[in-house]
């Protein structure tokens, strides 16, 4: 089941940790920091805007092989990552609820002896300020290896208010920069018996170097990096990455097609689990008899009319929508590209610039979409409509799902993707699927989804 830790972003209603606030996040993070340091796991920390949690199931799936690894499975925030650490898994959030957890805390502290030689801490700012920002995590976790996946835009409404140009893409530029202000801190903090793995081919992180700590640097598009990415390609029901380390040309063949950006995520993870002692050829074993995703990550199911869904329902952000769409286009071959999409959200000021970037690329990559939510509407369909591009759109869920399943024709390859909070695009997907029973497969399940779907248009 899936847990809504990962993001503070859900309405959690009137309840504890509305009413006490930073007085209960200071107490978890006590007692998460005295549960470390009872176990004193090798902490490996990852941020940056997307990819976090796909990184980390990769790099549990590699390193469970040899070590035993704790994850922190998508809970990536201030309260998240600290009852992760404790053991203690939130049931439907309310007053009653919080209370448990309060009072349960300390007993977990006692009881808990779970011992693990790895902490794998996904590490996600929503703003750059206490405790949504990197500054505040780092004060639960210390971790001796650090990575980021990337500095994209995200969650660029929270950081409208440090900038001051008036044009968009001066907004944009002058947004990224602060953002990585506060991502670049995870790296930054690593001492010189830490190791950091450096994406070189994001600008924000290479200027980081040199840093304190030892280095690993990954690229597709530099050929000195430790790590460098030949080349990366869906090819039927396959994604294949060869990559050259000191030397030596491998191949890594996973069992389903994935967007290219795929490519630096699974490198990624080779990389942090050769600093941590296993050898490439036991890394890309592992790969090949464990790989999988998080649910609503690229997903490939079975659809009516002999369709076929990519279920990228869980979450989008432009980049992440782009290379879906690009994934698309690769993957249908000869077939009709539908793409159902949903609102890129909490982009504040970016979201028209970001919105008509993402209908330029629909444009270039499929045959038919299904736009969903206010923004996409508001500014992408104009592009489209221009166009004259075959597409519907919708201010809601409830007023497409009429439409969805019947736009679908035989042997569609069809794209989902979309933000979450109030869109739930899993939904879409259950609607398409040919064996209802993938439904316990999706993305967000549990009582608590259930009753966030039901509330939601």
């Amino acid at each position: 089941m899936n847990n809504p830790f990962g993001s503070l972003k859900i309405e959690l209603g009137i309840n504890m940790k509305k009413i006490l606030g930073r007085p209960i996040l200071f107490y978890l993070r006590i007692l998460a920091k005295i549960q470390l340091k009872k176990i004193n796991p090798t902490i490996i920390g990852i941020g940056g805007a997307s990819g976090k949690t796909s990184l980390s199931y990769v790099l549990y799936q590699i390193m469970s092989t040899k070590y035993k690894v704790k994850q922190s499975k998508g809970k990536n925030s201030e309260s998240g990552i600290p009852l992760n650490i404790l053991g203690i898994e939130p049931q439907n959030y309310n007053f009653s609820d919080w209370l448990r957890v309060v009072i349960n805390a300390p007993i977990k502290l006692i009881t808990n002896w779970e011992k693990y030689d790895y902490y794998i801490a996904e590490m996600g700012i929503d703003s750059p300020y206490p405790p949504k920002n990197m500054e505040y995590l780092l004060k639960i976790v210390k971790p001796k290896i650090g990575v980021l996946t990337n500095i994209f835009i995200e969650h660029s409404l929270y950081f409208d208010s440090l900038v001051k140009g008036e044009n968009p893409d001066e907004r944009k530029a002058e947004i990224l920069e602060e953002t990585a202000k506060q991502e670049s801190l995870l790296l930054t903090s690593i001492d010189e018996n830490g190791r950091s793995i450096v994406n070189l081919d994001d600008r924000f992180i290479s200027n980081l170097l040199p840093l304190r700590s030892k280095t690993i640097t990954v690229s597709e598009k530099n050929k000195s990096a430790d790590f460098y990415i030949v080349s990366s390609k869906t090819l039927g029901n396959h994604f294949l990455v060869k990559f050259i380390f000191l030397k030596d040309e491998y191949l890594v063949k996973v069992p389903r097609p994935l967007p290219g950006y795929y490519s630096i995520t699974i490198i990624m993870a080779l990389a942090i689990a050769f600093s941590c002692g296993l050898s490439i050829k036991e890394s890309l074993e592992a790969l090949s008899n464990n790989f999988s995703l998080p649910a609503g990550r690229f997903e490939v199911f079975k659809g009516i009319k002999n369709s076929t869904i990519l279920d990228s329902s869980y979450n989008s952000s432009l980049e992440a929508a782009i290379g879906a769409l690009r994934a698309l286009k690769e993957a249908a071959g000869g077939r009709r590209k539908v793409a159902i999409l949903g609102d890129m959200r909490e982009l504040g000021s970016l979201s028209q610039l970001e919105h008509e970037a993402l209908a330029r690329e629909i444009l270039k990559t499929c045959d038919f979409a299904i736009l969903i939510g206010h923004a996409i509407q508001r500014f992408a369909a104009p592009i489209l409509e221009e166009a004259k591009f075959d597409f519907l759109a919708f201010e809601t869920f409830s007023k497409a799902k009429e439409s969805i399943p019947t736009s679908i024709r035989r042997a569609d390859a069809v794209l989902v993707k979309g933000s979450q909070n109030t869109l739930y695009l899993e939904r879409a997907v259950e609607m398409l699927l040919a064996d209802k029973n993938d439904r316990d497969k999706l993305c967000r399940r549990g009582s608590f989804w259930d009753k966030k779907r039901k509330e939601t248009p």
